[in-house]
């Protein structure tokens, strides 16, 4: 086993209220399951430091007069809070969202992604948990220091990992799906859906059902993310193939048909 260096390493929080109670009711299965189908994550940047997280249980002694030895026992345990020290820039959509986490008593899903993968061949470790935001001093020091924020993050969850392995082929949890009016001269985009097995890049295949029967054919040239309906297309149904590729290999996943695009 090799260890490995923070650097590299990603922080992310959801903007979706996260139930601790509700989480730590399930099993880890399930609460890594919460956790992996969320998909509003959005990244922090100018990280400096991490802090700790995890759990350590109070310690609980008692001693016995007889034997004048102190026995521990574990008591309540506690996750602790993180603090998060960042370079302070108004402008990063992950700080914004630390901010506006701040002024509510809510808490909010956070993601570590570190950078201990040991080759292309294996996914990146990831943790996961539920935390309140407590406070966020900007750090101004002097006139040679570069202006820092600390988020303090009351971690109210266990830290749910999931561990670097060995890659596999990505698995696809929610298929791909067509944004857009099915009408002659529009613009389609495809939304890529929900993968396991950390996908590293998606390649798209537009297809047409010109006879209505449901069978789909590919649209030469249209395998961008975006298609530019055309006047052959009108009467149609339109669809896409959404390929997910890493290191281990491809998947191809396809979309619901569009309406019949109009002219």
């Amino acid at each position: 086993m090799a260890i490995h260096k923070t650097a590299g390493a990603r922080l992310f929080i959801s903007p979706t209220v996260a139930l601790p109670d509700t989480i730590n009711a399930m099993s880890d299965v399930d609460a890594l399951a919460y956790f992996e189908a969320l998909v509003d994550w959005i990244e922090i940047e100018e990280v400096e430091e991490y802090g700790e997280i995890g759990d350590s249980s109070e310690e609980i002694n008692f001693t016995a007069v007889g034997n004048r030895r102190v026995r521990k026992l574990k008591g309540p345990r506690n996750a602790g809070t993180q603090a998060v020290v960042v370079g302070r820039d108004p402008l990063d959509d992950g700080q914004v969202q630390l901010i506006a986490a701040e002024a509510t008593d809510f808490n909010y899903p956070i993601r570590i992604e570190l950078d201990d993968a040991r080759s292309v061949n294996h996914s990146k470790s990831t943790l996961y948990y539920a935390g309140l935001v407590m406070s966020k001093p900007t750090g101004l020091a002097n006139v040679s220091s570069v202006t820092r924020r600390t988020f303090n993050i009351g971690i109210n969850t266990a830290v749910y990992e999931v561990a670097s392995a060995n890659l596999v082929a990505p698995v696809n949890a929610l298929l791909p799906s067509v944004s857009g009016v099915a009408q002659d001269g529009q613009v389609l985009t495809a939304i890529e859906g929900l993968w396991n097995n950390d996908p590293t890049s998606f390649s798209y295949q537009w297809q047409a059902d010109a006879l209505g029967n449901g069978t789909y054919a590919d649209i030469g040239g249209a395998t961008a993310k975006t298609y530019t309906l055309a006047t052959d297309q009108v009467g149609d149904s339109v669809r896409v193939i959404v390929t997910a590729t890493n290191a281990a290999g491809s998947t191809p996943a396809n979309s619901a048909g569009t309406a019949l695009v109009a002219a």
